[in-house]
């Protein structure tokens, strides 16, 4: 939690207002026996405002961490990469590019999108991605316009439950399907309060 979600915008305005209620009540006190209480009670007010303004758009800015968080935990952080004709059972995932070769099996995550060259009994999990509970085959066949549901692509951070396959990196990072849902995420801004609206259009 930071000062950022309490003192941003339109919260300003708000702190700027309950301080100026506090000082009319303050200088109305010093000046009269029997002061009104309004101007403390309204300070009060929309301090607890702004606080509880703040608190909601921490919670939001939470989510929106939480989000990325998950995210980054489905980034596998090896694989298994045939380039210049070699075998390399340890190449990092962040070195991967396009046209590279990747060989996966049964408990690894895909490391890219990537289009299946050769299969055996290959069946992914792509439940991180679409919502699926129930395995899925993919194998080296004819694909079809919709690329999310082509049957010879492999998602990256899906999980391949069964079987092996190689393929053809087709996208990597945040050009993945994945990294585009991830892109979307982060840029999604939360609605103006009603408050907002009614300021705005006043």
């Amino acid at each position: 939690m930071s000062l950022d979600d309490f003192a941003v915008g339109f919260s300003l305005l708000i702190w700027f207002g309950a301080l100026l209620c506090l000082l009319a009540y303050i200088i109305q006190s010093s000046s009269k026996l029997s002061a009104t209480k309004d101007n403390l009670y309204l300070g009060c007010v929309l301090i607890g405002v702004d606080v509880i303004c703040g608190l909601f758009s921490f919670y939001q800015n939470f989510k929106s961490s939480k989000i990325m968080h998950t995210f980054n935990s489905m980034i596998p952080e090896y694989t298994s990469c045939i380039r210049d004709g070699i075998l390399n059972s340890h190449t990092s995932v962040r070195d991967l590019v396009k046209g590279d070769i990747i060989q996966v099996k049964a408990g690894d995550v895909i490391p890219a999108d990537i289009r299946i060259i050769e299969s055996k009994g290959f069946k992914v999990d792509n439940s991180s991605l679409t919502g699926e509970c129930v395995a899925v085959a993919r194998g080296n066949v004819e694909g079809t316009p919709n690329i999310l549901e082509s049957q010879n692509v492999a998602f990256f951070s899906t999980l391949c439950v069964e079987g092996h396959a190689t393929g053809i990196v087709m996208c990597c990072g945040d050009l993945t399907a994945l990294g585009r849902v991830a892109g979307l995420a982060v840029r999604l801004q939360p609605a103006p309060s009603p408050l907002s609206k009614e300021i705005g259009t006043s």
